[in-house]
This record gives C-alpha cells, sequence and structure tokens, in this order.
C-alpha cells in the first residue's frame, strides 16, 4: 500500500495501533497517543496480507438486493419500525430509554450514551427482524453495564439467547455500512 491509501487517525485513548478497511478500499490506521506516524507505517506494512485478504473478503460481497442508499423514505420507515421495538424491547426488560434516534451511522450498528439515548443505523430495517432485536437488546443491555465486559456478555446472553445467529448475519453485512 502507498502512504496515499492510508489514513491515520490519532486517538488519545487507543492503547494500540488498529487498522481498518474502509469502502474504498483504503487503510485506516488508529495511532495511539504516543504512537508515530513512522510505526503506523511499519504497522501497515505489517499487516499487508491481512490488508488484501480484507479487501478480496469485501469484493466477494454484493449487497443484498433491496439495499438502497439512505432516503427520507427509508429513514422514515426506520424511525416507524425500530423506534417502537425499542420501546417493547426496553418495557419487556425492565429499562428505561430517554431517547431513541435513527441516524446514517457509517460504522456501527447501534451505540448507546451514559445518560440512556440509543442510536441505531437506518440500514437495520433491512436486517432480519432477529438481527433488529439483537441489536437493541445489546444496546439495551448498556444501559446496566456501560462496557463490553463479560458481565455485559451475560446479560445479553441471558437476554437473547439467538445472539450468535443475529452476530453471523451481522458480522456477514458489515461491509454495507460505509455504502
Amino acid at each position: 500500500m502507498t502512504q496515499g491509501e492510508i489514513k491515520l487517525v490519532r486517538n488519545a485513548r487507543a492503547r494500540r495501533y488498529i487498522a481498518r478497511v474502509l469502502g474504498d478500499g483504503s487503510l485506516r490506521i488508529t495511532v495511539p497517543r504516543l504512537g508515530s506516524q513512522l510505526e503506523a507505517f511499519r504497522f501497515a506494512e505489517r499487516i499487508g496480507p491481512w490488508v488484501e485478504e480484507q479487501k478480496q473478503k469485501r469484493a466477494a460481497r454484493t449487497p443484498p438486493a433491496d439495499w438502497p442508499a439512505p432516503t427520507a423514505a427509508w429513514l422514515a420507515r426506520a424511525r416507524r419500525e425500530l423506534v417502537p421495538r425499542v420501546g417493547e424491547l426496553a418495557h419487556q426488560h425492565g429499562l428505561r430509554v430517554l431517547r431513541v434516534s435513527i441516524r446514517r451511522q457509517r460504522s456501527r450498528w447501534g451505540s448507546c450514551s451514559r445518560r440512556g439515548s440509543i442510536s441505531l443505523n437506518w440500514r437495520l430495517v433491512h436486517a432480519p427482524p432477529v438481527v433488529r432485536d439483537y441489536v437493541i437488546v445489546h444496546e439495551l443491555m448498556h444501559l446496566r453495564e456501560m462496557n463490553h465486559s463479560p458481565r455485559f456478555w451475560s446479560l445479553v446472553d441471558a437476554a437473547f439467547p439467538a445472539r450468535p445467529l443475529a452476530e453471523q448475519w451481522l458480522k456477514e453485512h458489515a461491509a454495507f455500512l460505509s455504502s
């Protein structure tokens, strides 16, 4: 890879160099607070075979036939379908959500703030219901545990036994987040 195909992003909270192949085929390297540009490019060289493998996997994937670009209509549909489902699942698990927003996120299926706001990716409207519910339950469990500790995963597994099936679908379709 040439340096032009590599984007460096410094993150003061990062503890190590992190690589991500982006939708356009470029490589984004997250550089830790005390890291250097030189070491970031060395890191990119070391992981070259992994980067090429990721590019090939991405190229082999094709979006589902009904995977449209975001429009006001799709965003409205996502709001109509996902927001009430968050309320239902929150009630089922005895949790209170302050706010639900539907966004055009490029790297996440969902997120949860400490204040009780949940954001969901509009593309979830194209996911199977089991996948939608898993993402929502995952974010709801962050209201009880704001990390990905073993305790958090125990909460998720207790609330959603079909997690492996949903995670497999999400893994297979992750490339379409940035499309």
